[in-house]
């Protein structure tokens, strides 16, 4: 009983398993770390010893499998290498062996080999399954995971860090376990030798666990979790990296027309002409002088867009995720690690913009790369195209020094500059810190929230206040008011924005409630849902915020202290996801990934009728209409379906919908009157207060009615359904 509950912590089993570990990481040949895994594996199964109890709780919550009450070692983990991933979605870590677990789960899908992401979260913000499944779709996981929201899991076989993967045997028990990332070479060879080992023994149970990705249960159309925005004056365009669509949008900030894309909508490295080009999961972005600087994240390098030809071509970065601390290194030579943001400014002693700096989130540091000749720190000099540290040891912790190098960051994701202070402002997301860097000279300094220990990167929470008292939680953007001199924060964790007088080291709230949702009003009635970047406009009378997790921009009005929807317009053909689609020349989404999703019974249609269809919404007794917000209505394009050209596609939304028209019979197949699948969708936003209290809401909904072209030549051409929202919607 006490070795089960010791598990990782077992004196015995922790040095049986670094004595192996030791080898595998070794020089030694590939045949000598194979035969002492084999070794392993037989002394693993003739001593009871290695038997762990990793049974999962029965209420946890579960994605990406059909059986939702969850995969259990007695039953469909029988006979299988299970490998559990203990992971936490804002890790840097976490996310850089996810490319590893795909290889394997690819690679040994037949073989009885298993991948299980136990999620254990660090920051409270994590704990909910839906902020968890978002992050599953942001990061394309294709295996289960557990919500283990309060790490019972992670107690039990006394995990102690993130990322941990932890491989139980076909007989449940404690095969191998590996702490932290970079070693990939080392995991494969354990799980393919594993493969073989019980292979052999004929122990494997190979039968599939019943995966349902999350993915394919919803569609999301427009933009997939945004991360960063910037606004260019001049030019009066938004730039929007909509990271999990893998492009970079130019948008017209008058009309939200969607003006220029670049990249193709699919993950990849490849330089080319605007949709040509390829980006994976790109985020932060700088403009200069006709440029767009992208960090592009997943492919561990710096792209740059030539905004008047369109050309896209990778300036920084080999496309593979490198540990090189100190950099030196011409751009494309130089391997880096998940950089997630950049900004061009000044470099000591230049009056005019001559580096790049980018946050290296991936090794924690501060780099520079040099777009010309350079002066730099201490009288030292960098030709252009080179790429070096600027702050940070490379150590994940929360040091402020005056010497750059000594100084510790833990995954800085957000980047601002004063360009009259020659001060960088660093959203440093694992210690939810904001910190100040010197353009100057390099060196650190604290600027909000914090512990007084470097090591302590758990003070985070959500208060308002002064210097280290200010609490923070997971923030991943900055952007500076040059005409205010004050820096607003996307403090992305507590779902809200804030603002930084750096002068007085004050931060303040000022929009979101804190709970994660899409309201829009009053500045602190509103409510976000992890806002990743943020950017100011209107000489800082206006916010523009990349909604994460609501795949939605949203303008915030500095003077009314309102925040509302930014629409953007698609031309049909850069609408993702909508290939098979009849659109008409644009198409915006008017709800989002959260709205409900309710389905009708089907309706019989001839198709050469034109059908009128009345959508009765109602609201439940003491709920009424807001009286200043209007609710929307908008047809969804669908194949197969035509508008009557005399009816709207959308419009107010009162307290019914009419809608006229018919099916395409050139697109349907031959015989065109058979029983064939199609649907009519509609979105509604409707804003609703309460009589009681006053309290005022938004609900999102798809409704979705199934038509059957039907046999009968005479089906009825009116029909009529009805919705109603409910005080609990």
């Amino acid at each position: 009983e006490t070795r089960i509950q010791m598990a990782l912590g077992d004196p015995y089993l922790q040095k049986t398993i670094t004595a192996v570990s030791e080898i595998l990481r070794s020089e030694r040949e590939v045949a000598a770390k194979t035969q002492a895994i084999r070794n392993h594996l037989s002394e693993v199964e003739s001593d009871k010893r290695y038997f762990i109890d990793a049974e999962f709780p029965q209420h946890l919550y579960w994605f990406n499998i059909s059986d939702q009450m969850g995969l259990k070692f007695s039953d469909h983990l029988r006979g299988k290498i299970v490998i559990l991933d203990f992971f936490t979605y804002c890790c840097i870590n976490c996310m850089h062996i996810l490319p590893d677990l795909h290889d394997l789960e690819e690679k040994f899908c037949d073989s009885g080999v298993v991948v299980i992401g136990v999620h254990s979260s660090k920051f409270p913000n994590e704990k909910g399954s839906e902020n968890i499944l978002n992050a599953i779709l942001r990061y394309n996981i294709t295996h289960p995971v557990v919500n283990d929201a309060n790490i019972e899991l992670w107690d039990r076989l006394n995990v102690s860090c993130w990322p941990t993967l932890v491989l139980i045997g076909p007989n449940q028990k404690l095969l191998y376990y590996i702490i932290g990332e970079g070693h990939t070479q080392e995991l494969s060879l354990v799980v393919e030798t594993c493969v073989s080992f019980y292979k052999e023994k004929n122990q494997l149970n190979i039968d599939t666990i019943g995966i349902a990705l999350e993915k394919h249960k919803s569609a999301i159309w427009g933009l997939y979790f945004p991360g960063k925005i910037i606004y260019n004056p001049l030019k009066k365009q938004l730039y929007i990296s909509d990271s999990s669509n893998h492009r970079i949008l130019v948008v017209d900030r008058d009309t939200g027309l969607v003006v220029h894309t670049f990249g193709s909508g699919k993950p990849g490295l490849k330089d080319g002409v605007e949709e040509e080009a390829e980006f994976n999961t790109p985020q932060g972005m700088s403009y200069y002088e006709e440029c767009l600087y992208v960090a592009d994240t997943e492919n561990h390098s710096i792209r740059k867009i030539y905004l008047q030809s369109g050309q896209v071509e990778t300036v920084v970065g080999t496309g593979y995720q490198g540990n090189d601390k100190e950099g030196g290194r011409k751009g494309r030579s130089q391997e880096i690690s998940s950089p997630w943001d950049v900004i061009v400014g000044c470099g000591a002693g230049s009056d005019h913009p001559n580096v790049l700096y980018i946050v290296m989130a991936g090794i924690h540091q501060i780099w520079a790369y040099f777009i010309e000749d350079s002066n730099w720190f201490k009288g030292s000099n960098h030709i252009q195209d080179t790429v070096i540290r600027m702050s940070g040891s490379g150590e994940e912790a929360n040091r402020n020094n005056s010497f750059p190098h000594k100084a510790s960051f833990a995954q800085p994701s957000g980047l601002a500059l004063d360009n009259k202070t020659n001060m960088l402002f660093i959203a440093d997301s694992e210690s939810s810190t904001i910190r100040s860097v010197s353009t100057m000279n390099g060196s650190v300094k604290a600027l909000l929230g914090g512990a007084l220990d470097p090591m302590d990167l758990f003070a985070f929470g959500d208060e308002d206040g002064k210097g280290r008292n200010v609490r923070l939680q997971h923030p991943l953007g900055v952007a500076w008011d040059e005409t205010k001199q004050l820096l607003y924060i996307a403090d992305s964790y507590n779902h809200k924005i804030k603002v930084c007088d750096p002068a007085l080291k004050t931060c303040t709230t000022i929009a979101g409630n804190g709970q994660p949702g899409l309201k829009d009003g009053q500045f602190l009635e509103a409510q976000f849902s992890e806002p990743g970047g943020l950017c100011v406009a209107d000489n800082g009378r206006t916010l523009f915020v990349s909604d994460t997790n609501n795949h939605l921009i949203r303008v915030l009005d500095l003077e009314l202290k309102t925040v509302r929807q930014f629409n953007i317009v698609f031309p049909q053909d850069k609408v993702m996801n909508m290939d098979t689609i009849d659109a008409p020349h644009s198409y915006t989404p008017l709800t989002s990934k959260r709205a409900k999703q309710v389905t009708f019974d089907p309706i019989p249609v001839s198709c050469d009728e034109v059908v009128t269809l009345k959508v009765n919404v109602g609201l439940s007794e003491g709920l009424k209409l807001h009286n200043e917000q209007d609710s929307m209505w908008q047809v969804i394009p669908m194949p197969l379906i035509s508008i009557s050209p005399d009816c709207p596609s959308r419009g107010t939304l009162h307290h019914s919908v009419l809608v006229s028209f018919n099916l395409l019979s050139d697109k349907l197949e031959e015989p065109t009157c058979i029983v064939q699948p199609a649907s009519m969708q509609i979105e509604i936003v409707v804003y609703y207060c309460s009589e009681a209290d006053g309290v005022c809401l938004m609900h999102q909904a798809i409704l979705n009615l199934p038509l059957v072209v039907s046999a009968d030549l005479k089906p009825p051409t009116y029909h009529s359904i009805s919705y109603v929202i409910d005080k609990t919607d």
